[in-house]
């Protein structure tokens, strides 16, 4: 019998935190996907990264973090030509949101992985700017057609860094398609917003998203709640002010609902249509992963 796994695809790249006084406070692994796949492996689940990281120190810092915690890298490209992605997060005295700095050099021969074996019953999450990205996307494209194929359950994170918004109109396609293909979106309000500029996110569901996928799960910081759209009904789970902000408690959050539709074994059908009851689950799910995700980082309350 096949083990069922749950397959992460999106970028491998390490984020350094530096005070306002210059000194580095540390590193993580960059990408809400990379975290949520860390997350997962750390609690015992079978889980498979397909990414591409460059063979320098900054790609085996984010590529053994993932092996630490048993995720499987045999779909993990480690390139020649090229730096692996590196986010610079500066902190600001007066406590607003830290500025970024971001390198990166891909080569021009981007996700050239070895393809993952995907059955019925996997999950497959994937999202990012990775996922949109005109350099890669022929190929991702194709794997995540396989995926639908093949009767995965696939949940997109549409989100990036708000430096990358510049290139969004010519990558609108590439999201609109991975909002077609996917059972779930799950995103921060305040990326919903930076996308399609929607007023509220419910406004966004209804005018954006439900038309290619019934299921969006949405993290709403200034409203401090977490809720779960689908059809003509919305769930909403309250969350203690602050917390949603940080970068782990999103990408536990992410993991949390990962986990519960894997272990639930939920397929395509089971999403078109969830119960309100399955609705709060996923969402009680997703919030208590994301808080005990957020106990174990020093600067999560960094807000990045």
């Amino acid at each position: 019998m096949l083990m069922k796994k749950i397959i992460c695809i999106g970028e491998l790249s390490l984020n350094v935190v530096i005070d306002a006084d210059g000194r580095p406070l540390g590193s993580v692994s960059g990408s809400r996907v990379a975290n949520a796949a860390a997350i997962l492996g750390g609690g015992g689940f079978n889980v498979l990264m397909a990414s591409e990281a460059a063979s320098d120190p900054v790609g085996s810092l984010a590529v053994d973090a993932l092996v630490e915690v048993g995720v499987d890298i045999t779909s993990v490209d480690r390139f020649t030509e090229g730096r692996t992605p590196l986010n610079v997060f500066v902190c600001r005295r007066d406590g607003s949101a830290p500025s970024i700095t971001r390198y990166e050099s891909y080569p021009e021969e981007c996700f050239d992985i070895v393809w993952p074996r995907i059955d019925e019953g996997d999950v497959v999450l994937f999202g990012g700017f990775y996922a949109i990205d005109p350099r890669m996307r022929a190929r991702l494209s194709r794997l995540l057609a396989h995926a639908v194929e093949r009767k995965a359950v696939l949940i997109y994170l549409p989100g990036f860094l708000p430096q990358l918004e510049p290139r969004i109109t010519r990558v609108m396609p590439q999201l609109l398609e991975n909002l077609e293909m996917a059972n779930i979106v799950m995103a921060r309000a305040s990326e919903l917003d930076l996308i399609f500029g929607a007023a509220s996110t419910e406004a966004c569901y209804r005018n954006h998203i439900d038309f290619y996928c019934r299921s969006l799960i949405a993290v709403e910081p200034s409203c401090h709640t977490i809720s779960y759209y689908s059809g003509k009904r919305v769930n909403t789970v309250a969350v203690p002010e602050g917390v949603c902000d940080g970068m782990m408690w999103n990408a536990g959050a992410v993991a949390g609902v990962t986990a519960s539709v894997f272990t639930r074994g939920l397929g395509v059908d089971d999403l078109d249509a969830p119960s309100d009851e399955l609705c709060r689950q996923i969402l009680a799910d997703a919030v208590a992963s994301a808080d005990a995700a957020a106990r174990n980082i020093k600067f999560e309350n960094l807000g990045f």
